[in-house]
Parts: C-alpha cells; sequence; structure tokens
C-alpha cells in the first residue's frame, strides 16, 4: 500500500516541482559531463598539464556536492512542509510515523534515481560538446565519440550517494522527532524572525551597507598591492565582510521596502502596490536566511563567469606578450652581461638551434638582431623611480631598421626617426612609463649627441623581443655603431603551426644553454632555455586555461541553477498559499488584467530582489579585479566586456527560470 501511495506521490511530484527535478537532472549531467571529459585520455593526453585537469574539476565537484546537497535538503524540507498535513492525517488514521518517513523516503529515492539515469544520459551528450569545445580550443581535430572510464561514472555516482544519504539523513531526523500536531502546522512555519526591532534593523541595515564598502575597499586594494605577501589577510577580512554585509542587507531590507511604500501615499495607493509590497515583505523577514545565501550564490556566480571570460583573455594575450612570433631564440651574449662583464659566445648553440627549426619547418620571416646597451640608465631610472623591476638594470637598444622589420613581420605599420630623434617601446604593463615620457619628452644623450624624444608606446609584443628588458629604445641605425651586444636574437615566422611536440624534441635533441657560476664560495652549473616557440606557449596556456575556466563556468552554471530553482519553488508555493488572496480580489471587482498584472509583479520581485545587490558588488568588484589582471589583459576594457557577457548569461539563465516561473504561477491561480 504504501509503496502504491509513494509512486502515486511521485507522480504528483513531478508536476508540482518540474523545475527542481529538471535542475537536479542538469546539476547531475554536469557532474556526470566534467567527470567523464576529466578523465578522458583524448583530453588529458593534449598537453602535459592536461593531466591536472581532473584533479581541479575533482576539487570544484566537491564544491559542487555541498551546493546540490543544500538544495535537495532544502527542497526535500519544502516537499514535506506542503504534505505535512497529509501526512498528519496518516497519523491520525492510525498509519506508523516509520511508515510515513519510509513512503517518502521512498518518494525521494525514485525521484533521485529518475534524474540520476536521465543525467547519465544527458552527460553523455554534453560530454561530447564539451569535447568538441577542448578540441577546438586545441585546434586538434575529433571525431564524434566517447569513452567512459568507469573511474569517472563510480566517482560521479559515489558523489549522488552522498548527497541523498546526507538529504535522507536529515529527513529521518526530522520527521522522527515530529508529533502529530506539529505535522499538522509544519507547512505555517518560516525562518525565525531574527530581528523584530525597527531601530534594529535600520541600525544593521546601514551597518551593513558600511561593512560591504569596508570589505570592497579592502578587496580593491589587496589588488592593487597583490606583489605584497601580506595583502592576503586585508583580502581575507574584505571577502568576510562582504558576505556578512550580503546576509544582513537581505535580512533587513524588507523593513526599509514596507516601509517606504507606506510613508508615500501617492505610491501606497497606486494599484494594487501595498498588497504587493505586504506580502514581498513578509516573505523577506521571514526567508532573509534563504535569500541571504542564494544572494551569495547569485555574486559567486556573476564573478566565476566574470574571471572566466578574464582568464581565457589573459591567457591567449599572455601567448601574444611572450611570443609574438612563431619562435624566438635568445642565446647568445656576446658581449657583455647587464652588469657589463664579459660572458660567453653560445654561437654553436645558436646554429644548432637553427639548423634544427630548418630541418622541421618552411621559414617565411627571419630575423637575427642585435640588442644593444651603452650600460647607462637614463629610461631604466625613470623605470625604477615608478616601482617597476628588470633583470636588466640597463637601457636597451634596437636599431631603427630591426625594429621596423619586426612590425613588419607582425603586419604592423612601421615608424619612422629623424636623425636626431628616438622612440621607445614598452610593454603593456609599463602604461605608467609611457604616460611620463610622452608628458615629460626628455632628450637622451648617446656619446656626444642629443636626440629628441619623438614617442613612446605600450604595444603587447615587447616582451619576445629582449626577455627582461621591459621596453626597446629605438634610435636610427647609425647610433648603434659603438654600442655593446647585449643580446642577440632570431625571430622566426614558419609556414606550418609550430607544435608543443617540436619544443619537447628540440629540447631533448638539443638541449639547453650551459650556465655556471659561483654562490657563497660553490660552484654551480644549470641549463637555461634559450628558444621559445609559440606551440609550446599555446598549449601550456590552453591547458591552463581549460582547467581555470572550465572549472569556473562549471561552478557557475550550478550556482544559477540552484538560485532559479529555489526561487522558483518558493515563488510558486505563493500561487497557492495565496491564491485565495487573488480570488477574494476578483471578488472585490479586480479585473483580470489587473490580476495577472500583480501576479506578474509579484514573481518579478521575487526573482529580481535577490540579485540586485549581487550584481552592484560584482560590478564593483570588477574594477578591482581590473587591477589585478588589467596589465596582461588584450585591452583597458576586458574586463568591462567580460561583465557584461556574464551578466547576460546569467540574466538569460536567470530568465528562463523567470518566465517558466510566471507561467506556472499563473495558471496555478487561474484553477
Amino acid at each position: 500500500m504504501l509503496s502504491k501511495l509513494a509512486i502515486r506521490n511521485v507522480k504528483r511530484s513531478f508536476k508540482d516541482y518540474f523545475i527542481y527535478i529538471i535542475t537536479v537532472t542538469i546539476a547531475f549531467s554536469l557532474v556526470f559531463a566534467f567527470n567523464f571529459v576529466a578523465f578522458s585520455d583524448d583530453l588529458t593526453e593534449l598537453s602535459n598539464l592536461m593531466e591536472n585537469f581532473k584533479y581541479a574539476i575533482i576539487f570544484v565537484s566537491v564544491i559542487i556536492v555541498f551546493v546540490i546537497g543544500w538544495l535537495i535538503n532544502y527542497t526535500m524540507r519544502f516537499m514535506f512542509s506542503k504534505r505535512s498535513k497529509e501526512f498528519g492525517t496518516y497519523m491520525i488514521l492510525g498509519i506508523e510515523k516509520k511508515d510515513i518517513n519510509m513512503m517518502f523516503l521512498l518518494e525521494n529515492v525514485i525521484l533521485g534515481l529518475f534524474a540520476t539515469v536521465l543525467a547519465f544520459f544527458i552527460g553523455i551528450l554534453i560530454t561530447i560538446i564539451l569535447s568538441l569545445v577542448i578540441m577546438n580550443i586545441f585546434e586538434m581535430p575529433y571525431q564524434v565519440g566517447f569513452s567512459i572510464k568507469p573511474v569517472s561514472i563510480i566517482l560521479s555516482l559515489g558523489y549522488f550517494v552522498l548527497i541523498y544519504l546526507f538529504a535522507l539523513f536529515r529527513s529521518n531526523r526530522r520527521i522522527k522527532k515530529m508529533k502529530i500536531s506539529d505535522m499538522l502546522y509544519f507547512d505555517e512555519k518560516n525562518e525565525k524572525k531574527i530581528l523584530k526591532s525597527s531601530k534594529t534593523k535600520i541600525f544593521l541595515f546601514i551597518l551593513s551597507i558600511i561593512l560591504g564598502l569596508t570589505g570592497l575597499y579592502l578587496v580593491d586594494y589587496t589588488f592593487s598591492s597583490f606583489d605584497n605577501a601580506s595583502v592576503m589577510i586585508p583580502l581575507m577580512i574584505g571577502i568576510v565582510l562582504i558576505i556578512i554585509s550580503v546576509y544582513g542587507f537581505m535580512i533587513t531590507i524588507g523593513n526599509f521596502i514596507l516601509t517606504f511604500v507606506l510613508k508615500h501615499k501617492n505610491l501606497k495607493y497606486k494599484g494594487n502596490n501595498l498588497f504587493i509590497a505586504r506580502n514581498f515583505s513578509s516573505k523577506i523577514n521571514t526567508m532573509g536566511i534563504t535569500l541571504g545565501t542564494l544572494s551569495l550564490l547569485s555574486l559567486l556566480t556573476i564573478i566565476c563567469l566574470n574571471v572566466s571570460l578574464i582568464m581565457k583573455d589573459v591567457f591567449y594575450n599572455h601567448v601574444n606578450q611572450s611570443i609574438p612570433y612563431d619562435i624566438i631564440i635568445d642565446v647568445i651574449y656576446s658581449e657583455v652581461d647587464t652588469s657589463g662583464t664579459s660572458k660567453m659566445d653560445y654561437t654553436d648553440k645558436f646554429n644548432e638551434y637553427r639548423k634544427y627549426i630548418k630541418d622541421n619547418y618552411t621559414i617565411e620571416d627571419d630575423l637575427i638582431y642585435d640588442v644593444y646597451t651603452l650600460n647607462d640608465k637614463q629610461i631604466r631610472r625613470k623605470i625604477n623611480d615608478l616601482g617597476v623591476s628588470g633583470y636588466v638594470d640597463v637601457d636597451s637598444y634596437v636599431k631603427l631598421s630591426d625594429y621596423n622589420k619586426l612590425l613588419e613581420m607582425l603586419g604592423r605599420k612601421q615608424i619612422s626617426l629623424g636623425d636626431n630623434e628616438y622612440y621607445v617601446h614598452a610593454n603593456k604593463d609599463l602604461k605608467d612609463l609611457v604616460t611620463l615620457l610622452n608628458k615629460e619628452k626628455p632628450q637622451l644623450k648617446i656619446d656626444d649627441k642629443t636626440l629628441k624624444f619623438k614617442g613612446a608606446s605600450n604595444d603587447r609584443f615587447v616582451t619576445g623581443w629582449s626577455v627582461g628588458t621591459a621596453y626597446l629604445v629605438v634610435v636610427p641605425d647609425s647610433y648603434v655603431k659603438n654600442m655593446l651586444v647585449l643580446n642577440r636574437m632570431n625571430a622566426i615566422n614558419t609556414k606550418e603551426e609550430t607544435t608543443d611536440e617540436f619544443y619537447q624534441n628540440i629540447n631533448n635533441d638539443v638541449g639547453g644553454i650551459p650556465m655556471t657560476g659561483n654562490y657563497d664560495g660553490e660552484p654551480y652549473t644549470f641549463e637555461v632555455d634559450g628558444l621559445k616557440v609559440r606551440g609550446n606557449y599555446l598549449a601550456l596556456n590552453r591547458s591552463a586555461m581549460t582547467m581555470f575556466s572550465f572549472s569556473l563556468i562549471y561552478v557557475a552554471l550550478v550556482f544559477v541553477a540552484v538560485v532559479g530553482t529555489i526561487i522558483s519553488i518558493q515563488t510558486l508555493s505563493d500561487s497557492s498559499k495565496y491564491k485565495y488572496r487573488y480570488k477574494l480580489l476578483e471578488k472585490l471587482g479586480v479585473e483580470e488584467k489587473d490580476i495577472y498584472k500583480a501576479i506578474r509583479k509579484q514573481v518579478t520581485f521575487n526573482f529580481v530582489f535577490p540579485v540586485i545587490y549581487p550584481i552592484i558588488i560584482a560590478t564593483i568588484t570588477t574594477f578591482s579585479i581590473n587591477k589585478l589582471f588589467g596589465g596582461i589583459t588584450s585591452n583597458e576594457y576586458t574586463h568591462i566586456y567580460s561583465l557584461a557577457y556574464s551578466l547576460i548569461i546569467f540574466l538569460v539563465i536567470y530568465f528562463i527560470y523567470y518566465v517558466a516561473t510566471y507561467f506556472s504561477f499563473k495558471r496555478n491561480v487561474s484553477e
């Protein structure tokens, strides 16, 4: 009999909690998919770093398990509250509590198994899509198909078992402690009001705003001074203050909304505003902790999406900064080091690299050029004053003809200089230097001649020309005749795409550059890498980008689904609770279109309110994050674009839940 009741109730639950079941299915399918991808041999073999992808996904999945567990536990409690009178009636009719408990647990197990089985097959489809995306990132051919490792299935099922064991354990404890009277009135219980005094709410509301602003300031300060290890303490404090602020805001804001409406008669008696305001205020006052948690998850969703997009830009820009050409050789220190002392000549190693490259690739563009120095610090001194350091502590010069050839190889516009002019080309993170030079227009002394400042820029490919210099001073060719060679470089563009495999092979076959030194009287020898290959940088950065971006997107998708589901369930419960109120409005003569307008307002407020404060915090935080990544992004507006795309993704998914909830609410009231 109980099994029949359980099956009947499961069928009924599909209608009442369809959105919840869909969300759990999607969340489970994402867990399956990301675990399948993480343990895929095809993907882990793409790069040495991709082996770490599985560990990143396992770590993120643990976080996901806690959030899904909270969702399921919350929904089971909510489902129980809606049926508590039914269970109380069963007890009055003589059915034992343990049988009622078993029936309810059986219902949830059936729902969970249904969601898990369906998620498995959806997860396979998502796995194929994710694999195609990752293979496309690595520019590798991929034949649609899949091979699932047993360990990924076992791990995923282990997550689900833990989630449901925890939720069922909590439900079992709850039911065992309840009496018949508790069952009959359980659906009338809400979260306990933490605050009752209006004055206390006002004080804590203001305090929450102050704590939030303080937290945002500390986060901004941290990202502005991230090179100092001690700033991690302010960062942690700032994050804690923001979390407290979110909860405090959600707990206290309901009182302000109602007070504001009541004090403004034009607003109070306009349409159905008072009706909506009281319904909305009562929900906020009795659900502060839950709404605070949902706001926090919304904030994390937006930040995760935002950071994932910024990191994608950073990784690809890092390749363009570090190696703008297909191959760069930098092995000859023929005359001086950064201090002016003589060093060994690595001409043989240089020629070995060039021969190996010619044997494997077709060279389209090739430029061997020298970077010179006078062992002076005319520009370096200004950089040091700005607090920027580099291991090359002297000015670095390059001939105009070489500079223009390097620009030509990248398809960029060449520059011209007069006989007594110079130009400074700096790294992208030396924006302050470029601003200073363009403002001061300093003259430059070379031998007995004075050069005028022509201009300065901080394009994002100079580091590939002379590692460690951070900038190059471009001068007419005649000025380098009496200079010392700081280092010699070779920029090469190939017809074929370079690969990570080629980089590994050339290092194994040719080797690095042997360097010797003396530390505390003890001689040492080590090898340095005198070769940069674009294919290697792409492989490493694509691997890192995949790990970071996919992990953050994984978290964001689950979080936004959880937020949308809980708000939807809470809102749809109002359709039953407030149904008689809307019917009363109809009897009082309110037109049907106005009732639907009131429903639309109520659903809109329920969905919009928990995300307003998180969006404000996320927007402010974005500008702080830009202080951390701004110097290594492709342009100064990357953080704004990333924020805009993140909000669009978040709001589109959120809007789907809103639309589904609105029509379900409308249907429930109309029935």
